[in-house]
C-alpha cells in the first residue's frame, strides 16, 4: 500500500536561526531519521536556493547524525542514500522514500511506496497542501496527518 504522511505545523512560527524553515528543520529531522532505519531517501525541493539550504543544514547537522547526501549530480555515481533534488534537476535513482519539499503535487509519486509531505502554516502554502492532499488521494495513496507545533521563540 502506497502511504503519504502530512505533517501539519500548527504554529505559525516558521522562521529559525539557521535561516533554515520549521518544515524544512523537520523534514530533515525525518530524512537522518529514514537514513538510520537504512532507506534510500529522495529530497524533492522546490528550487535549487531551497536544496542548498537543505544540503548546508544537513552538513551542520552533530556528527554524531551524519547523514551522506548530496545535491543531485553531485556525488558518486547513483548518489549517495540520500539525494537533494530540485524541479529543473531531477534524481532518476533508486530510493524508498520520498521527502516533498515542493508546493505542487511530484509528477513522480507513483513510483514511491512511502512519502513525507509537510503542511506549513502559512495560509497560501496550506491551500498548496490541500490541492497535493487531493492529488494523493486521487493517485490511490492512504493518507496520514500528524499535526506538529512548533516551539514559539
Amino acid at each position: 500500500m502506497k502511504k503519504v504522511i502530512f505533517y501539519l505545523i500548527e504554529n505559525p512560527n516558521e522562521a529559525s536561526d539557521s535561516g533554515v524553515l520549521f518544515h524544512e528543520q523537520l523534514a530533515c529531522e525525518q530524512i537522518t531519521q529514514a537514513w538510520q532505519a537504512k532507506q534510500r531517501i529522495l529530497v524533492a525541493c522546490q528550487n535549487q536556493t531551497q536544496a542548498e539550504r537543505i544540503d548546508e543544514y544537513l552538513w551542520q547537522l552533530n556528527t554524531d547524525l551524519f547523514v551522506p547526501h548530496n545535491l543531485v549530480g553531485e556525488g558518486m555515481k547513483g548518489g549517495s542514500p540520500v539525494e537533494i533534488c530540485w524541479p529543473q534537476k531531477h534524481s532518476s535513482g533508486n530510493r524508498q522514500l520520498l521527502i516533498n519539499l515542493q508546493e505542487q503535487f511530484p509528477e513522480f509519486a507513483n513510483v514511491y511506496r512511502d512519502i513525507i509531505d509537510f503542511v506549513p502554516a502559512n495560509e497560501q502554502l496550506k491551500a498548496l497542501a490541500r490541492a497535493r492532499y487531493k492529488s494523493y488521494k486521487e493517485a490511490g495513496f492512504m493518507l496520514k496527518t500528524i499535526p506538529i507545533m512548533c516551539a514559539a521563540k
